[in-house]
């Protein structure tokens, strides 16, 4: 979630104090995983604080079934729900926040952001204009409405439409054509596509991006057919363009929050699992290889028992640069499996290539030293296993075993080395 971070002062100047900066990761029940500080001060909480409550535990009680039904919506397989909802403060105050809410794909949880609405809200109660509150308590040009003339094929545009879509007022386009060419070149087709289905089912919403990729602005346009003729064809549509680019990168900041190891920095099991289920998909649709491969410390333990954890971690940073150096082709995937162990995907490729690719993990290794272990080397054991078309290996977790059968081959071989398992 996300919010302004203070009582702005009297004036315009305050419009532009609200930023988006506060988000929050939560699971399906309530409870909140990641909280980052200027989300907890807003509730008078440190992030500590906040990371042990309930979503629902700091909701204002009247708002309580909304919120409630929301979650109920995003675990039912809602793609995104918004909520304008008020939170309890320790000291019984309130404040107003305007969220949304995305499920993280391949996982259970979902993540949040908005803004403090709080001071929105303030103004409203003084009586302001509804459009120079907007402006003042979120800031300018997030929101912009636009009406298309059906009939004439005609788009007409508030001017704050200029900034988001990165033109001159008199230069807002006209009509969808127009409109197509101002978004990135791979958007124009969804752009077109979205306009055909808000005339023939009603109603659209389409992600689509603008600018050069340096400054690239995400924007979402929604809209609906207000007006039909006697017939029931549309004759008028409204609706609003977004700027969505914040929201963007924090989903994007928040996925990688919750698929990437915090130690190493690599993907992590729950990457791991969500890609050898997906090339899984693809490459038995396809009829191409798969390779797994599990990668093992070894003695990893003893090495801990005798230079201590932060030495042990270092170590497992040095394999993990080590490792990836080896696995760079576009769609492979190293992940930290768990403890010293590490796996690996490699789609499209077969048993002599996942061999290959799983001795030089091995010679990888062999060249890392540990410095705070003056000098210690290390060293791996690999096992690999390759689904082939019309093996009878059913589901990705019987490829995986295998490969952990090949594994603990090669450790009763003497470790240091890479072994490779049948997989019928």
């Amino acid at each position: 979630m996300t919010a302004s971070p203070g009582a702005p002062s009297e004036g315009v100047d305050c419009a532009r104090a609200s930023e988006i900066e506060l988000f929050s990761v939560a699971g399906m029940d309530g409870n909140l995983r990641e909280v980052n500080e200027p989300f907890a001060a807003l509730l008078g909480l440190s992030a500590a604080q906040a990371q042990e409550c309930s979503l629902l535990e700091l909701v204002h009680p009247e708002d309580l079934g909304a919120v409630v039904a929301a979650l109920a919506a995003l675990s039912a397989g809602a793609a995104e729900v918004a909520l304008d909802n008020r939170f309890v403060k320790p000291d019984g105050s309130t404040v107003h926040l305007e969220w949304v809410a995305r499920p993280l794909p391949g996982t259970d949880l979902w993540w949040a952001a908005g803004r403090d609405t709080t001071r929105f809200y303030l103004l409203l109660r003084e009586s302001l204009d509804l459009r120079t509150g907007l402006d003042l308590a979120l800031g300018q040009t997030t929101a912009a409405l636009w009406d298309l003339d059906v009939l004439r094929g005609r788009f007409s545009w508030e001017p704050q439409a200029g900034d988001l879509l990165d033109l001159p007022v008199d230069a807002l386009p006209a009509d969808a054509a127009a409109l197509a060419a101002a978004v990135h070149p791979q958007d124009a087709d969804r752009l077109l596509g979205a306009v055909q289905e808000l005339l023939t089912a009603g109603a659209t919403e389409v992600e689509l991006r603008v600018g050069a990729d340096v400054g690239t602005r995400h924007l979402s346009l929604r809209g609906r057919v207000l007006d039909r003729d006697r017939r029931g064809r549309p004759t008028r549509a409204v609706g609003l363009v977004l700027d969505i680019t914040a929201e963007k990168a924090m989903e994007e900041q928040m996925l990688r929050m919750v698929m990437s190891d915090a130690l190493t920095g690599i993907p992590n099991r729950r990457a791991f699992d969500q890609a050898l289920r997906s090339e899984w998909r693809r490459c038995t649709r396809a009829a191409e290889p798969l390779s797994v491969l599990m990668v093992d410390v070894d003695d990893f333990k003893a090495f801990n028992d005798t230079f201590g954890h932060p030495v042990g971690d270092a170590a497992l940073c040095s394999v993990a640069r080590a490792l990836s150096g080896c696995v760079q082709r576009a769609g492979d995937v190293l992940a930290r499996f768990g403890g010293e162990e590490f796996a690996v995907v490699l789609p499209g490729v077969d048993g002599a290539g996942a061999q290959a690719v799983a001795d030089r993990l091995v010679e990888a290794v062999r060249g890392v030293s540990v410095r705070q272990a003056g000098d210690r080397s290390l060293s791996v054991s690999v096992g690999a296993a390759t689904w082939l078309p019309g093996a009878s290996t059913r589901k990705p977790a019987e490829l995986l075993a295998h490969a952990d059968t090949a594994l603990y081959a090669a450790k009763a071989a003497g470790k240091d080395r890479a072994a490779s398992g049948a997989c019928p």
